[in-house]
């Protein structure tokens, strides 16, 4: 991946760039986003969200992919929000930091998704960027505009004895 630097929690003006991310979403050209990990090929971004970094989650007849049973197309809003749905979560307007839950963020081109975004307990946002980095990112809109479309849905669950996943 066409990189600079490779170290993980530097200073910021030190801080590792990924060339090939701040193409497909140009606003982290003037946004600070700060890799968390090396690329892990495992998971995405939909497993992520839930919490799960052992399996890579969408509805192909591939080894190692999975998909709930009697969830929509993986291709659809509609599949991703009754995914998220059976997760406990429900849809809310509000993107902002509320302790007691934890809210995730859904950006899609044409009601078409492709990326979904978690919110840290900190209230910056955590992404898996397809099979490459965790990436956290302090704002929603620095991932819009690009290839990942922009959030269409934000919804929400009570944190599970006051934690988020992977924290």
């Amino acid at each position: 991946m066409g990189q600079v630097g490779t170290n993980w929690g530097v200073p910021e003006q030190n801080k590792m760039r990924i060339r090939e991310l701040e193409e497909d979403c140009p606003n982290l050209l003037t946004s600070p986003y700060d890799p968390k990990s090396p690329p892990d090929v495992k998971y995405n971004c939909i497993a992520f969200a839930v919490g799960d970094t052992e399996r890579f989650w969408y509805d192909a007849n591939v080894n190692g992919y999975y998909w709930p049973p009697g969830v929509p197309s993986a291709d659809t809003l509609d599949g991703w929000i009754k995914l998220f749905s059976i997760h406990g979560y429900s849809e809310t307007d509000d993107a902002s930091l509320e302790h007691d839950y934890e809210k995730i963020a859904i950006y899609a081109i044409e009601n078409v998704p492709e990326h979904v975004a978690r919110q840290k307990a900190s209230g910056v946002w955590i992404s898996k960027m397809g099979k490459g980095h965790d990436i956290e990112h302090t704002t929603l809109a620095a991932l819009e505009g690009g290839i990942l479309g922009d959030v269409v849905r934000i919804m929400k669950r009570l944190c599970k004895d006051g934690r988020r996943v992977l924290e």
